[in-house]
């Protein structure tokens, strides 16, 4: 499905990708969640697949790199999941909204690797 684009307004407008995401997420060979699948599926279209904010969305919403983040690193995979699910930009995203427990925990082993990657 493709994202639609929404002006939010407020004292910064700002442009928000706003879509649910019709792909799949892969199960690796263990029976868990694929963390990078979802990732990809879910939070690439602002973060990019590497972590680098190298997209378009990135640069409009600020979107500060995952990669090489010494603070995110060193959290606990419960305090990424919450910080996941707290952040203001996220509230506003269908595919970060709709993340279930299982998919947010996924995500969450995957940006911890991400962060310690340079």
């Amino acid at each position: 499905m493709t994202a639609l684009c929404r002006r939010i307004a407020g004292p910064h407008a700002i442009v928000l990708l706003i879509g649910a995401l019709g792909a799949g997420v892969a199960v690796a060979g263990s029976g868990r969640l694929d963390g990078a699948a979802v990732f990809k599926a879910r939070c690439a279209r602002c973060h990019g697949e590497s972590g680098k904010t190298d997209t378009a969305a990135a640069r409009a919403l600020k979107v500060r790199p995952l990669v090489d983040d010494a603070k995110l690193a060193q959290m606990a995979l419960a305090d990424i999941a919450k910080a996941i699910k707290a952040d203001a930009k996220h509230q506003r995203v269908d595919s970060v909204v709709d993340l279930d427990d299982a998919d947010l925990g996924a995500v969450a082993v995957f940006v911890k690797e991400l962060a310690k990657k340079r």
